[in-house]
């Protein structure tokens, strides 16, 4: 399965990304602004430190998805572990993707298991994961990968934590992913060097109530245990059920079949078509006060979210 090469030159000592003569902007640097708590009151030389730690773990992962070899590191072997456990297979790593004029960035791993659905990965060796930060930087990641690879879509999107031994045990976590108009505006918002402070409560619903964050109560361990398994059940009879519906769409566009009825079953193909979307981050720069005029808000009711870790 072949990916869309960008035209950014990236400059790896650097860390910039060149498009003709145009320096663009990393992923890393909104999320930075977006999120300008998460490391300001951290040193600047442990920041380097681990950046240069983080930088090698990084280089031994992708060393070991191209050339079999470098897991002579714990983290390398959590890692491998980790895509083992999942069945995930690797297709690129560093895969760099932008938008044609402002962003750019490099993807840490594109899984793909030979389906037109791609999951996304972002390798973290911080002491902790900052969920919202990485959430974020993924979810850019996915508008900007199916911007440059017209018709595939991205799936899952995941943090690959491989911390040294002393804050915690490697963890894959699946992330929820942000709209891609959330993330048109967080963008237009950096930018435009707006406070990020409202769309940060908006989009992230932060709330002045600090809500507790706890372990899981012991006495609902079978729970967990019982979740756990419906989920990975779920997920397996999931990617069962879309291999089945693109070998049978993949024989109906061969044969130009439009309905296959069956005693149980009616199967529809639906054809290709083009769908017209409103550009709202366009309006919001070009006709602030239509924009806002035409807001509207709404109350979501609150709801639980799974994620197995």
């Amino acid at each position: 399965m072949k990916l869309k090469e960008s035209k950014v030159i990236f400059n790896e000592e650097k860390h910039t990304y060149t498009l003709g003569e145009k320096q663009l902007s990393g992923i890393t640097s909104i999320v930075k602004w977006f999120f300008p708590e998460t490391y300001k009151n951290v040193p600047e030389d442990v920041l380097k430190e681990a950046a240069k730690y983080g930088s090698m773990v990084h280089k031994k992962c992708e060393q070991f998805d191209i050339c079999g070899f470098g897991d002579d590191l714990k983290e390398v072997q959590d890692y491998a572990r980790l895509k083992k456990e999942n069945n995930l297979t690797t297709l690129a790593n560093e895969y760099l993707v932008d938008d044609g004029k402002n962003f750019a960035s490099c993807i840490d791993v594109v899984f793909n298991d030979g389906s037109n659905v791609f999951d996304l990965a972002d390798i973290k060796t911080t002491s902790q994961i900052h969920v919202n930060n990485v959430t974020l930087q993924l979810s850019i990641y996915a508008y900007l990968f199916e911007r440059c690879n017209r018709g595939k879509k991205v799936g899952n999107l995941y943090v690959i934590w491989l911390p040294k031994e002393q804050y915690g045990d490697a963890t894959l976590m699946r992330l929820e992913r942000i709209s891609t108009d959330d993330c048109k505006l967080i963008m237009e918002a950096y930018l435009y060097n707006e406070d990020p402070t409202e769309l940060r409560k908006e989009i992230f619903k932060e709330t002045e109530l600090a809500m507790l964050e706890e372990d899981l109560p012991a006495n609902l361990k079978d729970v967990e245990n019982e979740i756990v398994k419906l989920e990975l059940n779920l997920k397996e009879l999931e990617d069962k059920r879309n291999k089945l519906k693109d070998g049978l769409l993949a024989l109906m566009i061969t044969h130009n079949v439009k309905k296959w009825q069956g005693e149980h079953l009616q199967l529809v193909r639906k054809l290709d078509t083009e769908r017209e979307a409103l550009d709202t981050a366009k309006v919001k720069k070009e006709h602030p006060e239509i924009y806002k005029s035409c807001m509207k808000v709404s109350k979501v009711k609150g709801s639980l979210t799974i994620k197995i870790i």
